[in-house]
């Protein structure tokens, strides 16, 4: 990270400082340009992809490559393009809009958010200027359709195994590239493919191959569980000549594209599946209006409007945190600009990569709320939800994938930790001298305050506690292990777990706490029962995964300690669940689905 990145926004500030509600950005105060941004990417999704649903899901030849120019007519490609090389630079916080919009869109969705992520992006943020002059214009009007192409069939998770190769042809100026690349989204009708081999077997490198490229072919469409109506196949590279000139980055540098790119992409995921949550429970709720069992409506069973609270928690608590992270990120990028850096994509390639635990969080969290959501909902169907004439069946085979592309659940819960112990090591946060105040705290009884007033007073004192259990068994777990810790693959994941759900909890309580007096009684009254629900279910995570690296970095007298330790900060009256989720529920059904947008 560069002198002028350092001084700007850090990655887990949150979790060893105070945040002020005031400092925190909500979707409700986003710009009047950016909503309509949003709208007209639903009015988009609604009126020219829904009524083509069937000929996505046969994947018809054409609909996608029409819909991706269609949508490139409309400016949804240069959004996240600097206006300094011919894009609208818009913020990270309307691109995310975009993003969630963009997601209703079911199988089509995937060509939407590559385009705008990592096919196109690569080309933006690392791409020379003959390059973009090339390239870029094409990408942001939709006429080049773009594929990222890193996964290989035994190289999934570990990218930097890959084995495809790129051999310099000195008179003809140009590499040779053999491989075949697994698992890529868009080819069935990508112009062209961002692309990464190995220069003389070790140096792995960015190329982009165009389609016409010869030697260049792709295999038959995956017969997939889900998102059937989108294009997955083999890219077959066969002595393809690549001309010098298409090196994208340096040699043996595409792992800085990679893993650069990767970011954005897992941050984009986020708000896709939120969208894709917010049509789900809708569905889930219209529907349980009309069932009638037992002689009234599923809706008003309280283990169904359960169900529905539980989504529309979730799903506040995605949003916050995608919405806030993008912030952090626009103010990062401007801190860097500031600082002097005087490219516009240099300085998001650098925020991203200070915030890329906060990019892992918000994928993790997003994808495994869309799969919670998803399952409740058919559900709610009952044994309609498994019939195919229903949505819900479609809806929980679609969202599966989620978990895996942009880098497993798992591989991105690795990050997160390794990723902030890393910089703890180096210096560059501050998580050690805090996680030893913590344990001084507790040893001695201080740093126990009583809860601050106000309706959310005990969920302010409930997050501020979750995020040092968080550090307090993190720095046990460092403390045993040192060196060896990113052996310990379970406890690693075990704090993520911590990590996640406190940054989840906290987003939507600063969310709620920042729109205080701004709305009405009856939504401030849903919103308050949202987070206490939220804090509820995530406290509980928090102490469940704290007390599991405990035991697995302690025994005996030392772990009987720890845990008295521990259970003064997990210590809290429990939240009427019931009462809290009726409460949301109501909400829900009044505002025919998820209430808070």
């Amino acid at each position: 990270m560069s002198e002028v990145a350092s001084k700007t926004v850090k990655s887990g500030a949150w979790l060893i400082e105070e945040t002020d509600p005031a400092a925190v950005f909500v979707p409700e105060h986003m710009a009047e340009d950016e909503q309509q941004l949003g709208a007209v990417a639903e009015k988009f999704v609604v009126e020219r992809v829904w009524p083509q649903r069937e000929a996505i899901e046969r994947q018809e030849p054409g609909v996608h490559k029409k819909l991706l120019q269609e949508a490139g007519e409309l400016g949804f490609f240069m959004a996240d393009v600097p206006e300094e090389i011919g894009g609208a630079g818009l913020s990270k916080k309307a691109c995310m809009r975009l993003a969630e919009k963009l997601g209703l869109a079911g199988s089509c969705a995937p060509a939407f958010i590559v385009q705008a992520g990592i096919g196109g992006l690569p080309v933006v943020y690392f791409g020379t200027p003959r390059q973009r002059e090339k390239y870029l214009e094409g990408i942001m009007a939709g006429t080049i359709g773009t594929a990222y192409a890193l996964t290989e069939t035994n190289s999934g998770s570990d990218a930097l195994a890959a084995k495809a190769s790129a051999r310099y042809d000195a008179a003809r100026k140009c590499y040779v590239l053999n491989g075949t690349k697994q698992f890529i989204t868009n080819a069935g009708f990508a112009d062209l493919f961002i692309v990464f081999a190995k220069v003389d077997g070790d140096k792995f490198t960015c190329f982009i191959v165009e389609n016409g490229f010869p030697g260049v072919s792709t295999g038959p469409e995956e017969h997939k569980m889900g998102l059937k109506g989108s294009s997955t196949r083999q890219l077959v590279l066969q002595d393809v000549p690549v001309p010098e000139e298409n090196v994208l980055g340096e040699i043996g540098k595409g792992h800085r594209i990679a893993f650069n790119v990767l970011n954005i992409g897992r941050l984009k995921l986020a708000p896709a599946v939120v969208g894709g949550a917010k049509v789900s429970l809708r569905e889930g709720m219209q529907y349980a209006k009309e069932r009638k069992q037992f002689g009234q409506a599923l809706a008003s069973f309280p283990l169904i409007q359960h169900k529905l609270a539980g989504a529309a928690v979730r799903i506040y608590c995605a949003e916050s945190m995608v919405y806030r992270t993008a912030d952090l990120i626009d103010q990062a990028i401007a801190g860097i600009r500031a600082g002097g850096e005087p490219d516009a994509a240099r300085a998001a390639v650098l925020a991203l990569a200070e915030l890329s635990v906060e990019c892992s969080i918000n994928k993790v969290f997003g994808s495994e709320v869309v799969d919670w959501v998803v399952d409740e909902m058919l559900q709610v169907y009952g044994g309609y939800g498994y019939v195919q004439d229903y949505p819900a069946e479609g809806r929980y085979r679609d969202a599966r994938i989620n978990r895996i592309w942009e880098g497993t659940s798992e591989i991105n819960r690795m990050l997160i930790t390794g990723t902030l112990l890393e910089r703890a090591m180096k210096g560059s946060i501050p998580l050690l001298p805090a996680v030893k105040k913590i344990a001084d705290d507790l040893m001695a009884r201080r740093g126990l305050e009583e809860a601050p007033g106000g309706p959310l007073g005990p969920e302010q004192a409930a997050v501020a506690n979750a995020k040092r259990m968080a550090l307090f068994s993190a720095g046990a777990a460092a403390q045993r292990y040192a060196t060896d810790l990113d052996q310990q693959q379970e406890i690693l994941a075990w704090v993520a777990d911590m990590l996640i759900w406190s940054f989840a909890m906290e987003s939507a309580l600063l969310r709620t706490l920042r729109l205080a007096g701004e709305r009405t009684e009856p939504e401030m009254a849903a919103r308050i029962a949202a987070v206490r629900m939220a804090v509820e279910i995530g406290s509980e995570q928090v102490e469940n995964a704290a007390r599991l690296v405990l035991a697995a970095t302690a025994g005996g007298d030392e772990l009987r300690s720890m845990l008295s330790m521990l259970k003064k900060l997990s210590r809290r009256e429990p939240v009427d669940l019931a009462a809290a989720g009726r409460t949301v529920a109501r909400y829900v059904m009044e505002r025919d689905g998820y209430p808070f947008a």
